[in-house]
């Protein structure tokens, strides 16, 4: 692969297979969190109506869920540390639907409230996880910064829209039980990608043994500093 660079402004590198794979992964975790953090406000007063709880219990709810979400947060880099990336997002992530599909039979509030509590620190570690997993195996800082801005630019908006509409459309039908199951299916998809395309665990440019870099001054160093120097990057065919 060849890239030419002015300053950085101008790269011809493109993504790789696993690129694409990665931002797939990380754009469907963050519509979970999405789904996640908008969820109390769509279901709030039909759980209310079902089981009977009182305001402040509604309330408290949507607190405890969002409280370990922000726990999660803050735990989720020492996690990941301990424990590696790939695990503490697979185990993330399947808690997260095991805990969606409890709150579909769960018979009072209380276990309603700890199963929503969980889930949102499920939904805050794989979340938060995802973003270190992908920094650790794109194939570049740019693709990085690329893949960020999709997953974390869009990712949750679409996922808080895809709860709003579906409440809109189907929950009273459906009731919310089932609506619960039925919002987490992207969660569902990001460990069957892992697992059916192997992510390498190396990054392609540190892979690279054999790459060398030619530098090429473009201009004399008598012209003008702002003119740029120009880099071409070689990659040596084995």
């Amino acid at each position: 692969m060849t890239e030419l660079s002015a300053g950085g402004a101008f790269t011809t590198r493109s993504w790789t297979r696993q690129d694409y794979i990665l931002t797939v992964i990380a754009v469907l975790v963050k519509i979970g969190d999405g789904v996640e953090l908008y969820l109390p406000g769509v279901i709030t007063q039909k759980v209310s109506c079902e089981l009977g709880v009182s305001s402040f219990q509604e309330g408290i709810l949507a607190v405890a869920m969002y409280l370990c979400y922000a726990l999660a947060v803050i735990i989720a880099v020492p996690v990941s540390k301990a424990f590696g990336e790939k695990l503490t997002l697979f185990l993330s992530l399947y808690l997260s639907i095991a805990f969606a599909i409890l709150c579909a039979v769960v018979p009072n509030y209380y276990t309603l409230l700890l199963s929503r509590a969980l889930s949102g620190l499920c939904a805050g570690l794989n979340g938060n996880t995802i973003g270190v997993y992908v920094a650790e195996h794109v194939s570049s800082k740019e693709v990085h910064k690329q893949s960020t801005f999709l997953f974390e630019g869009f990712a949750i908006t679409i996922g808080g829209t895809w709860v709003s509409f579906l409440g809109w459309l189907i929950l009273d039908p459906i009731g919310w039980r089932v609506f619960v199951v039925i919002t987490s299916i992207p969660l569902f998809i990001p460990p069957i990608l892992v697992l059916h395309f192997c992510i390498s665990e190396v990054k392609p440019e540190e892979s690279n043994t054999d790459e060398e870099l030619i530098h090429i001054v473009a201009a004399p160093s008598n012209e003008p500093e702002n003119v740029p120097n120009f880099a071409l990057r070689v990659t040596k065919s084995s």
